[in-house]
């Protein structure tokens, strides 16, 4: 009988240590995720640098916007009382329309300057670079993977596009981390009255969860259950978002506006599987899938400029003839 409970308390021990072990690791990996150690988001002038290095046209480019007063700052005060930044460019004469520019996890407005640029320049629209929760200049203490930023945009930022902008259409493109909030919001209701008329996703993720699920093994190689489950629960319950619940899928499922999905056949940071996933659950409205040939996440339009910029305005112009 001794020898029994002398077993069982071991066995009760081991397994405290085991959800121990687990709730710690669930812990650091939610921290690991929503709290990196990077910064690069929040300096501004290395991300200038690391743009301007690469294409040295957009300083000129930008500079002269600066210049005429074409790009200017603002800031938006959300319901919780934090501000959030963006760029506003404007042209100074009837424009084609108005473009919303999502930029990525851990990055900024300034890192979307090539896709500001095509739509300002090539697409001769007016834009908007918001910056998300705790990105750039904008307030926030955590990532949230753009499921909460999805709300941002569809109360702060397509209202203050068509206050600016009142008789022209809007798109919303974003990219990455941008990419999964463009879909997050899109199977939001809006009022006819704001004109949002198209989507464009490029590299967003499947969902959250799916996303980690993924990152956990390709940089860990350690399954889900029960680290992820667990940091998942903490940020509920810090954060008040999930990341089960912050689903692209079930989003686009309730989207009838037009998209254009867009992915690398070589992206190892957002597997090319996740858009199917996507792009099969958008039953209702006109859709476009283009799987760009040999690139890596968030490359597509550096390696394929003449054809990302087609493609974008011959699906903008389809959208326009169709509505």
């Amino acid at each position: 009988m001794t020898k029994m409970k002398d077993f069982l308390r071991s066995v009760i021990i081991v397994i405290i240590i085991i959800c121990g072990i687990a709730v710690y690791f669930g812990h650091y990996m939610l921290n690991v995720a929503v709290r990196p150690e990077s910064d690069r988001r929040h300096q501004l002038d290395s991300c200038y640098a690391r743009v301007y290095n690469k294409y040295p046209e957009m300083q000129i480019w930008h500079d002269s916007l600066v210049a005429k007063g074409n790009l200017r700052d603002t800031f938006l005060l959300a319901d919780d009382g934090t501000k959030r930044h963006g760029l506003i460019l404007r042209h100074d004469s009837l424009s084609n329309g108005t473009s919303l520019v999502l930029h990525g996890y851990d990055d900024n407005a300034v890192i979307m300057m090539r896709y500001f640029y095509m739509h300002y320049e090539v697409l001769g629209r007016d834009v908007i670079v918001p910056e998300h929760f705790n990105h750039g200049l904008s307030d926030g203490d955590h990532i949230r993977f753009g499921w909460l930023d999805r709300l941002d945009i569809k109360n702060l930022w397509i209202p203050l596009a068509h206050q600016l902008w009142p008789k022209q259409d809007i798109v919303v493109h974003g990219l990455s981390m941008g990419g999964a909030i463009t879909m997050f919001t899109s199977g939001e209701e809006f009022a006819d009255s704001l004109r949002v008329k198209a989507f464009i996703e490029d590299c967003g993720y499947s969902s959250t969860w799916d996303e980690l699920v993924y990152q956990l093994k390709a940089d860990y190689g350690m399954p889900s259950f029960p680290i992820l489950n667990i940091a998942d629960w903490f940020s509920f319950f810090r954060f008040g978002w999930d990341f089960k619940g912050s689903d692209a899928v079930k989003q686009v499922a309730k989207c009838k506006k037009p998209m254009l999905f867009i992915h690398g056949d070589a992206d190892d940071f957002v597997p090319t599987d996740m858009v199917f996933k996507c792009y099969e659950a958008k039953k209702d409205g006109y859709k476009e899938l283009w799987i760009v040939p040999g690139a890596a996440h968030a490359r597509s339009i550096h390696e394929n400029w003449d054809e990302y910029c087609e493609r974008c305005e011959e699906f903008i112009n389809r959208v326009e003839a169709i509505q």
